[in-house]
């Protein structure tokens, strides 16, 4: 399950803004290798829905796929679990890795060298 304790413990930093209007705050994390930046996460983290225990949070992670050179299309992507929160940082990070491969690897940033 999805936590802000997990989002931390993976180096997930807290911005107190998110990329929705409504969102409470939000997690973002840098992904990247020994060849460059390759994307960022971004979590928006909501208040309990009405029918929830109160202090419950609700996530919406989310991820941009960008090359370095703007050649191809921007691609923003979201995962949605079947169920709220019902997933965990790792299934997140395999769903945005799997994604970014699929798309030839479109590196944010490669380093110098």
């Amino acid at each position: 399950m999805l936590t802000i304790e997990a989002l931390e413990a993976a180096g997930y930093k807290k911005w107190n803004m998110g990329i929705s209007a409504y969102a409470m705050f939000m997690y973002e994390k840098c992904v990247e290798d020994e060849i460059g930046k390759k994307y960022f996460i971004h979590v928006d983290v909501f208040d309990s829905y009405p029918n929830q225990e109160p202090g419950t949070h609700n996530f919406s992670p989310q991820v941009q796929y960008r090359d370095e050179k703007d050649t191809v299309p921007t691609v923003n992507m979201s995962y949605l679990g079947r169920h709220p929160n019902d997933y965990t940082v790792e299934d997140i990070e395999n769903f945005f890795d799997r994604a970014w491969l699929f798309m030839d690897k479109p590196y944010y940033e490669r380093w110098e060298g």
